[in-house]
């Protein structure tokens, strides 16, 4: 091998271990993002230690905690407003 070619061989690793470094820096950069949003998840996951601690066994229960009987209460409060506005409606297109 000439010396011609020896320094092509060279330059041209040069050329791939500057390009495997700069490729390395960028998904150490990736990494550490990531490293960043699971930190935040895991923030947002000690949240979940705040709820009652009922909530997840009556969950698995079946049960109906106070809160789900009172939306269920809003629910229907709600539909019965909404079929007195679809009555009122209709008789104001009668009306016409």
């Amino acid at each position: 091998m000439n010396s011609e070619a020896l320094q092509e061989s060279i330059q041209t690793l040069e050329q791939k271990l500057r390009g495997l470094l700069v490729h390395y820096k960028q998904q150490q950069e990736v990494l550490q993002q990531l490293q960043k949003e699971n930190a935040q998840r895991g923030q947002n996951t000690d949240m979940s230690s705040i709820a009652p601690p009922n909530f997840s066994n009556s969950l698995e229960n079946g049960t109906i905690t106070d809160g789900e009987e009172r939306v269920r209460a809003l629910d229907s409060s709600i539909d019965r407003y909404i079929r007195d506005i679809d009555k009122s409606i209709a008789y104001l297109e009668q009306l016409r």
